[in-house]
């Protein structure tokens, strides 16, 4: 049965609660919160779960998602497009350049440089990434 919290969901981002978009939220769902995943991810535990999607489709279903607001992508130089959940937390990555492995991290000195720099740019801050690329301890 479908889950009736999926289609109010999709609905609340106008969104209309199509089989594929149903399919890709609840994997999403499904994932621990923090999960970075990629189109390839969400295809292959579809399949795992018995559903069959198009790539293309998943692709389409995760540009909707991002344009509505309910996932961000991430372009990362060593690992390429991967996406999360969005929520209200403030964070950013690190990416070890070896592994791939993906951190997020929250320091409250770097959201104070960030809200300084947008205050003296008389601006407002519409987006930000901070990506910082290492080696983690196990790649060392």
């Amino acid at each position: 049965m479908i889950d009736l919290v999926y289609i109010a969901i999709l609905k609340a981002n106008r969104l209309r609660p199509t089989t594929v978009r149903l399919a890709v939220l609840s994997m999403i769902s499904s994932y621990e919160e923090g999960t970075h995943f990629t189109i390839e991810r969400i295809c292959d535990d579809l399949r795992g779960n018995g559903v069959r999607k198009s790539i293309g489709s998943v692709y389409r279903t995760l540009k909707e998602f991002e344009d509505s607001g309910l996932v961000i992508r991430h372009q990362f130089d060593s690992i390429g497009t991967v996406y999360e959940s969005s929520t209200s937390t403030t964070h950013d990555h690190t990416v070890c350049v070896a592994c791939g492995k993906i951190m997020e991290f929250y320091r409250e000195e770097f959201d104070s440089l960030r809200k300084e720099v947008v205050f003296e740019a008389r601006g407002r801050l519409i987006k930000h990434t901070q990506t910082l690329y290492v080696l983690c301890d196990d790649c060392l």
